[in-house]
């Protein structure tokens, strides 16, 4: 079998879940149950998911129901327990962060450092953390109405990432800018 659900977003076009985009950790299997896709989704339920690939040509959207939310020095991982930090830092930064992080992420959550943390103050650190686990308060919250049962008011857009300016400004901006020029109004 192919080991993918389609699901519906309700853009036309079914998008695609395969199963090692599946979040097994929190997907509910029977201990001892393979990991196949059909003994977590069955047809007609609503599941939460994000969008990792936009549709191209005649194949749908590529969707993952592990959810990370991208934060100006680290992604989020809200129900994931393992932290990642990128291997272009530099080890004593690499722990650093590492005792920063155990003391501001949340138990049920996880994160990935990005390499525009070095140098980055644990205040900075734990602002990120709480704004982001804040975000997926609120998205999980938005969720809990629409997902699970039949007939819910799926499909629903929970949450979508900024415009292009703002994660340009989230992304690529760092010391190394002294000065954002805006032109004309708009």
């Amino acid at each position: 079998s192919m080991e993918a659900a389609f699901v519906d977003i309700g853009r036309g076009r079914n998008a695609v879940l395969y199963a090692g985009e599946v979040n097994w950790d929190v997907a509910g299997l029977v201990s001892g149950e393979p990991k196949r896709i059909e003994n977590v989704l069955s047809s007609g339920e609503s599941v939460l998911v994000q969008v990792t690939k936009d549709p191209i040509g005649h194949k749908g959207a590529r969707l993952t129901s592990q959810i990370s939310l991208p934060g100006r020095y680290l992604v989020y991982v809200p129900q994931g327990s393992m932290t990642g930090i990128s291997r272009k830092l530099p080890d004593t930064e690499r722990n650093r962060l590492k005792s920063i992080l155990k003391e501001i992420v949340p138990a049920d959550a996880g994160v990935i450092v990005r390499t525009a943390a070095e140098g980055a103050s644990e205040e900075e650190l734990r602002r990120d953390v709480e704004r982001l686990a804040k975000k997926w308060e609120r998205i999980n919250t938005a969720s809990a109405g629409k997902t699970g049962r039949k007939g819910s008011n799926a499909p629903t857009l929970l949450y979508a990432e900024p415009d292009l300016t703002v994660r340009v400004i989230r992304d690529v901006f760092n010391e190394d800018f002294t000065s954002l020029v805006v032109s004309g109004d708009d």
